[in-house]
């Protein structure tokens, strides 16, 4: 960016990098319509006391926990070690991130993250780094872990960004 340099650019460079895959997607929540996942026959997830969960949102779809204590803590440590110099958790949750990411899945949030990130070298980092980094994300925001982790065989497609009880 002319007349910027360091830190302050890469941060720009991000934040625009986001807007802009946020508006290629159109941002609009994706639904699928589908019945809710569960695991051995029950819900992944209990309802959450109002009536609707993470990911429900318009969709009648229940909320998966689909990453795991562990996977976040990873999540954190990685976020550390490949975000931290460019981010701060802060940008990752609250009002402004909702409003942006809350009503689209995890794994929107997902692909963007990784055909952009890291800024210098986008998709460099190993998948599971990724998904480390989506559970920390999630962590933050308010989901619960669950038994299993974050994979490419998660229902990323039907999870929100949102956390349980926030409508954005």
């Amino acid at each position: 960016m002319p007349g910027m340099h360091g830190r302050g650019a890469a941060t720009l460079r991000c934040a625009l990098a986001i807007a802009v895959a946020g508006c290629a997607s159109g941002g609009e929540p994706e639904a699928s319509g589908k019945a809710p996942e569960t695991v051995n026959g029950a819900l992944s997830s209990p309802p959450s006391r109002t009536g609707t969960d993470a990911g429900a949102h318009a969709t009648g779809e229940h909320a998966a926990a689909i990453f795991t204590s562990v996977q976040a803590d990873r999540g954190r440590t990685a976020f550390d070690a490949d975000c931290s110099d460019c981010h701060t958790t802060s940008e990752f949750r609250g009002r402004a991130f909702q409003s942006t990411w809350g009503r689209r899945t995890v794994y929107s949030f997902y692909r963007d993250l990784r055909s952009t990130m890291p800024d210098d070298n986008p998709g460099s980092l190993e998948e599971d780094t990724y998904l480390d980094v989506v559970s920390f994300i999630l962590s933050i925001n308010g989901h619960a872990a669950g038994p299993a982790e974050l994979d490419a065989n998660s229902p990323m497609r039907k999870v929100r960004m949102a956390p349980p009880g926030l409508d954005p």
